[in-house]
Parts: C-alpha cells; structure tokens; sequence
C-alpha cells in the first residue's frame, strides 16, 4: 500500500509539473528591471538618463537628487512615441501631476455674465441741500445755532440780524397801515416786502399791531437736517444775498461709482445695483441707477454712475467708501467659454491646455484659441475648443515649462521642433553635470532663497484704479533694485508703500512674491492707464508673477544669477 502511495503522488507531481510548463513554461523570460530601463530610458549611446520630474531640463547619467529642488531623479521618458503620435502632446507621470498641483475643468456652454467692481463714495443728495442766505445787509447779533453738524427742525430759530433796511420797512408798514382802507395797494406792497424777506406772517402781524418796531430779526430753518456749514459768527457783517447756513436732509443719499470706460456700456439707468461700504461691515444696500454720466473724465477715463438709497437710520453718512458688484449680461446669448485662468496670453490668439482622455498617462496637448469678450472668470471661446474638453486652468505655467523645455508648441515656441525658443528657461545647463560643485551649490542657494518666509503681510488695501498708481511708481523701484540685487535700495522703496520689514535680501524677494500677486489681481480687476507688463518665473517658488513696465525681462528674484530668467504673460 505503501509502495503504491508513493507512486500515486510522484505521479501527480509530475503531471502538474508538466501541466505548468504547458500553461507558464513557453512564455519569454522575465525581463530583468536593468534590462527595461536599458530600453526605455536610454539615449542614442546607451547611457541610462536621469530627469528630475519637476525640472525636466535637468539630465544626468546617474542617479540621484536633483540639484535645482533636491528631489530624487527618476529614469527620463522616451518621447519618440508620444511625439510621433502629437508633436504637441506633453506626458507626465502621476507623481508629476501631484507635485505640480495640476488641476483641470471642463469647458461649459453658458450664458456669459460680466461681473465687475465699481468704487464709490456716499454723498450728499443735492436735491436735499438748503442754503439760508441773507436777503438784506446787516449784522449778526446772536447765533442760535453755532457748530456744524447740529440737526435743526424746520421753523427752528437759527440767528438773529440788526439791519438799518429792516428797521426802514417796518416803519413803512406801520405808515401804510394807517391809510390801509385809502390805499390798500401800498400797504399790501409793504407787508409783501417783509414776508419775501420771510418774516413769519405771526411776527408781522405783532409789528402793526403793537406798533413797535423790533431792532433785530431772527431767522428761522426752512427744513429739517444737519447743519453741514456754518459761514457766520457774531457780530459779523453780511452783505446781501451772503450764505448763512447750509443745512442737508440726509434721509436719502447718493452714492456716486466710477465706471471705468470698458464697463460703461454695461449700465444703464433702472438698473440694480448692490453696494457695501467699508464702515459697515456685513451689511449690504440695493439701489436703482438713477444717473448715468453722459461725458468720461479725461484723467481718470471713468464716468459717474448714481444711486440714490434710503437713509431712515442714518447709517449711510457723506464721505463713506462703497463697493458694488455689477452683472451685466454680455451677449444674451449661449456660448462655449472657458476658465481665465486656464488662458496662457498671447494676445487675441492665446493658448490653452487640454488634457487627452483616455490615455494610461496624463498627457496634455496645447491648443491655439481665440478669445471673445471677458465674462467675469470666464473668457467667450471663438474656436480652438469644444465644450466638455478638460483644460487645465491650475499649474498651466508649470506644464508651459515643460512644453517649451521639450520644444513643443507652448506660449512662447509657436515654431515647436526647430529649437528656435527653447532656451526661454534652458539657462544654459540643459545637460548638467552632477560633478559641477559649483552649480550644485549655485541653485541649492536659489532653492534656499525661493523657500524663504517672508513676514505675514497686510493687505495693501487697493480698491481704485487711483490706489494703484499710488503705490505703482514705488512698486516699479522695488523691482528694478532686486533685478541688479541692491537690497538696500529694494527695502527702501518697498517700504514706502508697505509695513513689511526684511533682513535680507531673501526675505525681501519673498515678500515682494506676495506684493506681486496683490497687485496683479488689482490691475486685472481695476485696470491701469498706461501700459503693463505681466511677467513669469517657473523657476522660482514653484512660478513665481511680477510687472514690469517694459517688455524686456529683468527678473526680480534671482538678480544677476539669472537676470534674463522668465517670459511676458500678458500686456495689461
């Protein structure tokens, strides 16, 4: 039994052992990993390439970190594939993607909407204004009411007047008076006088009755309101017609925007309006436009735009800064529109990126668009797109690096494959070697002053297109100073439209990061009379903005390392 055990079990070894041969035995041996990363990430020599995901310029024949941002090399991609198939298609690995914080969103057909922001200031309703003036010459005896700011109720006593012409008419009244009956017309004519000169009829009636002249008038407030203006003391002399009081009801208000001139077009009189003012916060007002300026400023090129609000508690006083949100619909009709931040300026024709569905990698291919009229964050989509593409509209400029780097169509290369624009970022080490000691050490110290924390900033509080040419000019200084790496001359000058304080100049270039990207915001969102520069830099702090007032890149962050180091985005 035991005998035939042994020889029922080495049989079926024997038979699954075969049975396996059959089924896994005739396949091709395993690929060792040496031997695929021989083939895949080669070059024309055979040497395996090295690449940096984030910096793909950087090449090395072994392994390591990178010395630009210190993280771990990976075997580069062969692009013969990809570029066979789409010159212009860019790949990238999942890890790639996260780190770059590549985001996309589809285009959409919508209706487009134009939202902007207009400054305005709370202001006097003029149809509310009273002014008491003199109607003879005299002097001011006594002041009733003396300070500015006082609330007087109509027929409240404000002052009171000695006049010679006063004392003259009521002795006229008092003659007419007795010959009433005779010749009523000269009596009427007498009382008339005083009356226009707004004597209360009460007052009149005591003089002729009495018969006592009085040697002083007082005056009296035709309304009820605040007194703005107070332009007597006693015992002054007025001529005339002189102004006494200006007295404003302020139970309704204007609030008068500026409308910058692309905007105009878009508001007519009737419509709503939604406003805040800085005073009040949390609190929001609605208005009809009741006025529409005919002519623009020939300073500002902006034109009044006027609401008048209600004001039963007096929350809204004169001089107060508001804000409105204006919609306006662009067209009325549907089009394909896509994210502004997905739009990569060149002009009217710009480029976008759209993600390839369907791949088993992230790949991106960059596309011509042309743009219509601006709707809010959205741009109208002429051609170039269809809707329910995915476009990238977070890490665009990080993929333009790429693109350019790789030659491939990009913002700046439109003539991808002849190597005519690749050294945009190439900064003349394409092929680094990992021996250089002294490049090493050279972008560890760019990498260190990209991280640099700068001190927590305030807001630069720019609501105008006025607050920013106050502050522009300094801007301007501070950037030329980092350019040629005069630190002292760069804290000088930021500091004069800024509380930020700095050590070095490190600091000084983090800071003026964050500035930039305020300021950059606030010329997009209030426009700027002259020309301007938008300005990139991928290299530092993960891509860094600034502006410039010339074409020419002179980069901020980097200084003489790499003065020339960026490409203009836009021309605002």
């Amino acid at each position: 039994m035991n005998t035939k055990n042994i020889l029922l079990y080495a049989g079926l070894l024997v038979l699954g052992l075969f049975l396996g041969y059959l089924f896994f035995g005739g396949t091709d041996t395993e690929q060792p990993m040496d031997e695929h990363i021989e083939e895949a990430h080669t070059d024309e020599q055979g040497n395996v390439v090295y690449t940096c995901s984030m910096h793909p310029q950087v090449r090395q024949n072994e392994p390591g970190n990178c010395p630009i941002c210190g993280m771990e090399l990976i075997p580069a991609e062969d692009e013969s594939e990809q570029s066979a198939a789409d010159p212009n298609t860019l790949t990238m690995t999942q890890a790639s993607m996260k780190l770059a914080e590549i985001q996309t969103t589809p285009v959409i057909r919508d209706q487009p909407v134009s939202t902007f922001t207009l400054p305005g200031k709370v202001t006097e309703n003029q149809n509310n204004v009273s002014n008491v003036t003199a109607h003879f010459p005299g002097r001011i005896r006594n002041l009733y009411v003396d300070y500015a700011g006082t609330y007087v109720r109509e027929g409240q006593r404000l002052a009171s007047i000695y006049s010679p012409e006063l004392i003259a008419a009521q002795q006229e009244l008092l003659e007419t008076a007795k010959y009433k009956n005779q010749n009523p017309r000269l009596y009427e004519a007498a009382r008339r006088k005083l009356m226009l000169w707004e004597f209360p009829e009460s007052t009149i009636n005591q003089i002729e009755q009495s018969g006592e002249i009085m040697n002083e008038l007082d005056f009296y407030s035709p309304v009820s309101g605040y007194v703005s203006e107070l332009a007597i003391s006693r015992e002054d002399h007025v001529m005339e017609g002189g102004m006494l009081y200006r007295i404003v009801d302020l139970s309704t208000v204007w609030v008068d925007f500026q409308a910058f001139e692309s905007n105009i077009s878009s508001i007519q009189e009737g419509d709503q309006i939604q406003f805040a003012v800085e005073a009040l916060p949390g609190h929001s007002f609605e208005s009809t436009v009741i006025y529409v300026d005919p002519f623009l400023d020939n300073q500002s090129r902006t034109a009044t735009i006027r609401a008048r609000v209600q004001n039963p508690n007096n929350q809204l006083k004169p001089g107060m800064l508001a804000t409105a949100e204006v919609e306006s619909d662009v067209s009325g009709e549907f089009h394909l529109m896509v994210p502004r931040s997905a739009i990569m300026w060149t002009g009217k024709r710009s480029i976008v990126y759209v993600q390839i569905p369907n791949t088993s990698t992230p790949s991106f291919q960059a596309k011509e668009v042309m743009l219509g009229n601006r709707a809010g964050n959205y741009y109208v989509v002429e051609s170039g797109l269809s809707e329910g593409e995915q476009v990238v509209t977070n890490g665009t400029f990080k993929i333009d690096s790429a693109a350019q780097l790789s030659d491939k169509l990009s913002m700046m290369n439109r003539e991808p494959g002849t190597g005519a624009n690749r050294s945009a970022h190439d900064h003349g080490s394409i092929q680094m070697d990992q021996n250089s000691n002294e490049d090493h050490s050279q972008h560890q110290q760019m990498d260190m002053q990209s991280n640099q924390q700068p001190e927590k900033q305030q807001s630069l509080n720019i609501h105008s297109q006025q607050d920013l040419e106050s502050v522009m000019p300094a801007y301007l200084e501070t950037k030329e100073a980092l350019a040629n790496d005069d630190y002292d001359e760069a804290n000088t000058q930021l500091r004069s439209f800024t509380d930020i304080r700095t050590n070095n100049i490190e600091e000084l270039r983090a800071a003026f990061k964050q500035v930039s990207e305020e300021l950059v915001a606030a010329v997009e969102e209030f426009g700027y009379e002259g020309t301007l520069y938008k300005q990139f830099c991928p290299m530092y702090g993960g891509g860094s903005l600034w502006i410039s007032d010339s074409e020419g890149i002179q980069n901020p962050y980097y200084g003489n390392q790499m003065h020339n180091c960026g490409e203009t985005v836009e021309a605002f």
